[in-house]
C-alpha cells in the first residue's frame, strides 16, 4: 500500500482561528499580539453591528406593533361611539313616536268628546223641536222665538267647527 498523497496546502493543527485564518497577515514588522488586537476589534465591531441592527429591527417590530393596537383602539371606540349614536338615535325615534301616538290618541279623544256634544247637542235639539211643533205653547208663550234657537244651535256649529280647526294645528 501507499502512503496517500500530500495536499499542497499545509496542515492546521493548531484550533487558533486567527493563525489558521490570516497567515498571510503575519509579517516580520507585526507581532502576533497585534494581528489578534485588529482582529479581537474586528469581531467586536461586527458583533456590534449585529446587535445595532438586532434593535433597530425590534424597535421597528414594536412600532409596528404599536401602531396595529392604536389602530384597533380607535376601530374600538369608533364602533363603541356608532353603536351608542345607533342607540341615541333608536331612543330619540321611539320617543318621537310615542309622542306623536299619545297626540293622535288625544286629538281622537277630543273629537270624539266633540262629537258627542254636537250629537248631544242635535238631539236636544230636536226635541226641542219636536216640542215645539206638538208643544201646546205658542211660540209667544215659551219665551223665545223660533230663531234665537237655531242661533243658538249655529253658533254652537260654528263654535265646534272652530274648535276642530284650532285642533288640527296644534
Amino acid at each position: 500500500m501507499s502512503a496517500p498523497a500530500k495536499s499542497s496546502t499545509p496542515a492546521v493543527e493548531s484550533r487558533d482561528w486567527t493563525k489558521a485564518t490570516t497567515p498571510e497577515l503575519l509579517s516580520s514588522s507585526e507581532d502576533e499580539s497585534s494581528v489578534l488586537n485588529m482582529k479581537a476589534k474586528e469581531h467586536h465591531r461586527c458583533k456590534q453591528v449585529r446587535r445595532e441592527e438586532r434593535q433597530r429591527w425590534e424597535a421597528e417590530a414594536r412600532r409596528a406593533c404599536e401602531e396595529v393596537e392604536r389602530k384597533a383602539r380607535e376601530e374600538v371606540e369608533r364602533a363603541k361611539a356608532e353603536v351608542e349614536q345607533r342607540a341615541r338615535e333608536e331612543a330619540e325615534h321611539k320617543a318621537r313616536e310615542q309622542v306623536e301616538k299619545e297626540r293622535a290618541e288625544s286629538q281622537a279623544r277630543a273629537e270624539l268628546q266633540q262629537r258627542k256634544v254636537v250629537e248631544e247637542a242635535v238631539k236636544q235639539r230636536a226635541v226641542e223641536e219636536d216640542n215645539g211643533t206638538r208643544g201646546v205653547k205658542k211660540e209667544s208663550e215659551r219665551g223665545t222665538g223660533g230663531k234665537s234657537g237655531r242661533r243658538g244651535l249655529v253658533r254652537f256649529i260654528l263654535f265646534y267647527f272652530c274648535f276642530c280647526f284650532a285642533n288640527f294645528f296644534l
